[in-house]
């Protein structure tokens, strides 16, 4: 896991402890909303990419009068400081997500891909789906570079069911097999 990933990954699940530590997660989320709305001005988008603009100061006070402006809680606004602070503001997107991958999985609720070879029928997605639970959210492509079969992504997660997968790891096991009897 790369250093970015992982500052991103800390941001968030901090986020989501403390606002669920101060049981404020509902108020949290709907701030969060809002500072999605700045995420498409592109003028929020300037100033978070370009951390020249602006002293370290200047930026934080800036995100604390935005933050104000917006009517955002505590909790939110403190974050956005923060994020400045470390300068991750033009990573701010990414965490957001994180948070919410990581609100949601708390929940319950599991995020699955199933690729395919082909379009799977109605019956197997039902089936799939019924495999998953009531709570899953599941997302489906083709790629007919798999040959057959399917590869299921379920959070960090990967099964590689499919053809092609299967005759890589017959290949990989193939030229092991030969290295260790030629030494």
């Amino acid at each position: 896991m790369t250093r970015t990933l992982q500052r991103i990954r800390r941001g968030a699940k901090a986020l989501l402890d403390v606002a669920a530590g101060a049981g404020r997660l509902d108020a949290v989320c709907a701030d969060l909303a809002e500072v999605r709305r700045w995420l498409a001005a592109p003028a929020f988008r300037t100033f978070a990419a370009c951390e020249r603009l602006g002293g370290k100061e200047a930026r934080e006070q800036a995100v604390r009068e935005l933050a104000r402006a917006a009517r955002l809680g505590p909790v939110v606004a403190e974050f956005l400081v923060q994020i400045e602070a470390a300068g991750d503001l033009a990573r701010l997107a990414a965490v957001l997500d994180e948070f919410e991958r990581l609100r949601r999985e708390r929940e319950g609720f599991v995020r699955a891909e199933i690729t395919s070879a082909r379009p799977l029928a109605d019956a197997q997605k039902a089936a799939l789906a019924r495999r998953f639970g009531a709570r899953a959210e599941i997302a489906y492509r083709e790629d007919p570079g798999l040959l057959g079969g399917f590869v299921a992504r379920i959070g960090e997660r990967i099964y590689d069911g499919s053809v092609s997968g299967r005759l890589a790891r017959l290949r990989r096991r193939l030229a092991n097999a030969g290295r260790s009897e030629s030494a």
